[in-house]
C-alpha cells in the first residue's frame, strides 16, 4: 500500500479503538436494538477485509457502508484512502464529494486523488494544486502531498518553487531514487546542467532506477555537447555482450574527440563480432581520426568491395587518402561520390560529400575550389553552421574581408538558428579585420544577447581578430550582468593572459582549477601558461597531464605536454607528444604546434627539418611570429 497507510492485519485492541472513536460520533437512530449502530458494524467488517488484502470484498463492504450511513465522513474518508491506495482516483473524488467540510485526513486524500487523476487530465491542474495547498496547511510535512505539489509545479512551469520543495524533501531522504530522479528532471529543466548531471551520476550505479538515471545521463551529457563524456559514462555500466550500446557509446566517444578510447571501444566490439560492417566502418574512421590513414584505407578497400555505393565509406576513403598525402586519390573518391549523389544535390549524402570535398581543399590551400564544390550544395539549411565555417575558412586563408563579409551577408536569409547567428558573427569578424566601423553594430547584439551562446560567439569574433581589451572588458561585463560563468571567466583570464596582466590572469585560472579539478581546459591553459614563461614547470606538467589524462585525443592539450617537456629539457618526451599533437590533426590550421615541433627539432640536432615546419607554421599563423622569425634567421649564424 502506499500514501501512508499501514497495509497488515490490524489487531483487535486496534479495532476496538476504531470502535470507541468512531462510535463515539455516531448518533444512533431512535427505535432501533442497542448495540453497533447502523453502518459502523459493516465499516469494521470492511476495515478487517482490507488489512487481510481481500481488496474486492472490503470494497463492497465499504459502499455498504456509506449506504448505510450517508452522513458520516469518517466512512467516505476510509473509502477514499483505499480507492486511491488501488489507483481508482476518479472514484474516491466522488466519494469525498458528498462532504462538505473536510477535516485534515479528508483534505489529503482529496489531494493525493486529485494528483493521480491530473496525469491524464491536466485540465485539473489548477483545482489539483490548490487542493494541495489547502491539505498542506494542515499536513504541512507529509512528503506524499509535498511530492504530488512538485509534480503538479513542474507541469504547470513553476519550476523554481518545484526546485525548492523537492530539494527541501531530499534533506532528509537523500538517496531516494524516485526523489533524485525527479530532482535532476526539474533541474535539467531549469538548464542547471551540472547539477542534473551530478544526480543523474549519483544513480547510475545501480538499483531499480539505474536504467532510467543512466539514459537520462547520457541524453543530458549530448544536449549538453558533451557527448564524449557522456560515451565514457556509458562504459562505466556496459558489458562485452551489449554490442549495439558499446557502439553507441563509440559513436559519442568519437564526436567528442575521444579518440583512443572509442577504438578500444569498437574492437570489444569486434571482437565478438567480428564481420560487423558498422564496427568496421567505425573502426577505419577512427583510424584515419588517428592520423593512422594507411592502415584506414587498407580497411575501406576491403568495405568498399562488399559496399560499392555506399558514399559514407566512399567519402572517408577520400578523406583518408587525401589526409594520407594521395590527393589525386582522394578527389577520384570525391568524383565517383558526387556521381552517386549529383541527381539530388539538396539531400544530406549531397551535402556531405560537397563538405568533405570542401574541407580538404581548404586544407590544401585551394580555397577557390574548396568555393566551387560549397556552390554544390543545394540545402543551406541542411549544411548549416559547418557550410559556414568552411566558407568562411576559404575567406580567411585568403585574407579577402571584404568579400567574405558579402558572402556572409548573402547567406544569412538562407540560414536559420545557430547556422545565422554563426554567419553574423563571421560577417562581424570580417568587417573588424577590414576596419569597418558598422562592424560593432553586428556584433553588439551578440554579446549583449541573453543567449549564452551568442555571447559566446561575440567573444570568439573578438578573439580570432586579437582584439584582447575588448574580449577582457565584455567578458566582465557579461560576468556582471549573468554571473560567475566559468566560459566568461575563461574568456577574461585568456585576455589578461594576452594582455600581459600575468598576475590577474593566473589568480582567475587558478580559482577555475581549484574549485573544479577537472576542467581539463583551464588546467591546460593555467600549465602552459606557466611553461611559455618557463615558471612553475613542475606545476605546469602536473596540470597539463591532468588535462591530457581527461582528455587524451585533444591536440592543444599534447601541444602543451610536449611544449612543458621541452621546457624541462626532456626533448625525447617533447617530440613524442609534439608527433601524436600533429597525427590528431592539430598540425590543420594551428601553426603554433607546428613551430614547437620544429624548434624542439632544431633543438635536437634536425635543423633543416626543424625550419621546414617553422617555415609552415609561420605560414599558416601562429601565437608568437617574430620569435619563429628569429629562430629562422639564426641559419647564419649556426657553424658549418
Amino acid at each position: 500500500m502506499v500514501n501512508g497507510r499501514i497495509g497488515v492485519v490490524w489487531p483487535l485492541v486496534a479495532l476496538a479503538l476504531a470502535i470507541g472513536s468512531l462510535a463515539a460520533s455516531w448518533v444512533e437512530p431512535a427505535g432501533e436494538t442497542p448495540g453497533l449502530p447502523e453502518g459502523l458494524g459493516t465499516y469494521l467488517e470492511a476495515r478487517v477485509l482490507e488489512a487481510n488484502g481481500q481488496y474486492r470484498e472490503a470494497m463492497d463492504a465499504y459502499a455498504r457502508a456509506m449506504d448505510q450511513a450517508p452522513s458520516v465522513s469518517e466512512i467516505r474518508v476510509s473509502f477514499a484512502t483505499f480507492l486511491v491506495d488501488l489507483g481508482m482516483a476518479s472514484r474516491a473524488v466522488d466519494v469525498l464529494a458528498g462532504v462538505e467540510d473536510l477535516d485534515g485526513d479528508g483534505l489529503r486524500v482529496r489531494a493525493l486523488a486529485l494528483s493521480q487523476l491530473v496525469t491524464r487530465k491536466p485540465e485539473l491542474r489548477a483545482e489539483t494544486e490548490s487542493a494541495l495547498r489547502a491539505a498542506l496547511e494542515i499536513n504541512e510535512d507529509d512528503p506524499n502531498l509535498l511530492f504530488s505539489l512538485a509534480q503538479v509545479l513542474r507541469s504547470t512551469g513553476n519550476l523554481d518553487e518545484a526546485e525548492r520543495v523537492v530539494a527541501g524533501l531530499r534533506e532528509s531522504r537523500p538517496e531516494n531514487p524516485r526523489l533524485l530522479i525527479f530532482h535532476a528532471d526539474v533541474l535539467k529543466d531549469l538548464e542547471r546542467w551540472d547539477e542534473a548531471v551530478e544526480l543523474y551520476r549519483r544513480c547510475a550505479g545501480d538499483g531499480p532506477a539505474a536504467a532510467s538515471c543512466r539514459e537520462n545521463l547520457v541524453a543530458v551529457l549530448v544536449e549538453m555537447d558533451r557527448p564524449g563524456e557522456a560515451g565514457e559514462a556509458m562504459l562505466g555500466w556496459l558489458r562485452d555482450i551489449d554490442l549495439d550500446s558499446l557502439m553507441r557509446a563509440a559513436a559519442l566517444l568519437w564526436e567528442g574527440g575521444r579518440l583512443e578510447l572509442s577504438l578500444d571501444t569498437v574492437e570489444r566490439v569486434l571482437e565478438r563480432a567480428p564481420d560487423s560492417e558498422r564496427a568496421l566502418g567505425l573502426e577505419a574512421h577512427l583510424l584515419s581520426g588517428l592520423g593512422r590513414h594507411q592502415e584506414a584505407v587498407t580497411r575501406l578497400r576491403k568495405l568498399i568491395r562488399k559496399n560499392p555505393e555506399d558514399i559514407d565509406l566512399i567519402l572517408a576513403m577520400a578523406w583518408s587518402s587525401g589526409r594520407g598525402g594521395d590527393h589525386e586519390e582522394a578527389r577520384k573518391w570525391l568524383d565517383r561520390a558526387w556521381e552517386l549523389v549529383a541527381d539530388d544535390a539538396g539531400s544530406r549524402q549531397a551535402v556531405r560529400c560537397a563538405l568533405t570535398a570542401a574541407r580538404l581543399e581548404v586544407i590544401e590551400g585551394n580555397s577557390l575550389v574548396a568555393r566551387e564544390w560549397l556552390r554544390r550544395v543545394g540545402d543551406y539549411k541542411l549544411a548549416g553552421r559547418d557550410y559556414v565555417r568552411v566558407l568562411a575558412e576559404t575567406y580567411r586563408r585568403e585574407e579577402q574581408w571584404r568579400d567574405g563579409t558579402s558572402a556572409m551577408l548573402r547567406l544569412q536569409p538562407s540560414l536559420e538558428g545557430r547556422a545565422q547567428i554563426e554567419a553574423q558573427a563571421m560577417e562581424a569578424e570580417f568587417r573588424l579585420r577590414a576596419g569597418d566601423p558598422r562592424a560593432w553594430q553586428r556584433l553588439r547584439p551578440l554579446l549583449d544577447a541573453d543567449d549564452p551562446q551568442h555571447v559566446d560567439l561575440g567573444l570568439q569574433v573578438l578573439q580570432a581578430v586579437e582584439r584582447w581589451s575588448d574580449v577582457e572588458r565584455e567578458a566582465a561585463a557579461a560576468i556582471e550582468r549573468s554571473g560567475m560563468r566559468r566560459d566568461l571567466i575563461f574568456a577574461r583570464a585568456a585576455a589578461l593572459e594576452r594582455l600581459d596582466r600575468f598576475d590577474e590572469s593566473e589568480e582567475l585560472f587558478r580559482t577555475m582549477v581549484e574549485t573544479e579539478p577537472d576542467d581539463a581546459n583551464a588546467a591546460n591553459y593555467l600549465g602552459y601558461m606557466w611553461a611559455d614563461r618557463g615558471a612553475n614547470l613542475e606545476q605546469a606538467l602536473d596540470l597539463i597531464g591532468r588535462a591530457v589524462a581527461l582528455d587524451p585525443e585533444n591536440p592543444a592539450y599534447l601541444d602543451s605536454l610536449g611544449w612543458v617537456h621541452y621546457r624541462l629539457g626532456d626533448l625525447e618526451q617533447a617530440k613524442h607528444w609534439l608527433e601524436r599533437a600533429i597525427d590528431l590533426g592539430g598540425g590543420v590550421g594551428d601553426g603554433t604546434i607546428l613551430c614547437h615541433f620544429g624548434e624542439v627539432l632544431i633543438a635536437s640536432g634536425e635543423p633543416d627539418e626543424g625550419r621546414s615546419y617553422l617555415q609552415i607554421g609561420l605560414d599558416m599563423g601562429c601565437e608568437d611570429p617574430e620569435h619563429v622569425r628569429s629562430l629562422l634567421e639564426a641559419k647564419g649564424d649556426e657553424p658549418e
